[in-house]
């Protein structure tokens, strides 16, 4: 049960701020550099795979370790540095490879993917040792 509690947590978190922070960070620096690319309507249906998979990565690489040894503030860190990895590698892929990307959008949305994973790994470790005290 505490897994079901983590995972629910952790994505209904990562959704919601992840939402709002598209929204009102990430989105305005692409639109900027690269809005022709933009798919619009947003495709839900791959985005849907990428948080179901990332946030069970999320999981099984920093929360559940964090959540056994008691400790948020290791979920935070490592959540931080997972989401530097990943999007890092997402950003500067895209620079290296594409006309157009630009080292803004590699810092705003590489810096947005560490706030993102560690705040939301250490508010789904929080909420679950909350509920199941």
């Amino acid at each position: 049960m505490h897994l079901v509690t983590l995972y629910a947590s952790t994505v209904i978190i990562f959704l919601v701020i992840d939402m709002i922070g598209i929204t009102m960070i990430v989105k305005p620096v692409f639109e900027r550099h690269v809005g022709d690319m933009l798919a619009d309507p947003l495709r839900l249906g791959p985005a849907a795979v990428f948080y179901a998979f990332y946030v069970a990565g999320l999981l099984y690489f920093v929360s559940v370790p964090a959540l056994a040894t008691g400790r948020p503030a290791q979920a935070l860190l490592g959540g931080a540095l997972l989401g530097l990895m990943c999007y890092g590698t997402y950003e500067f892929t895209n620079l290296a490879t594409l006309k157009g990307w630009t080292y803004n959008q590699v810092i705003v949305d590489t810096l947005w993917g560490a706030a993102l994973t560690g705040g939301s790994a250490w508010a789904g470790v929080m909420i679950t040792r909350w509920i199941h005290g």
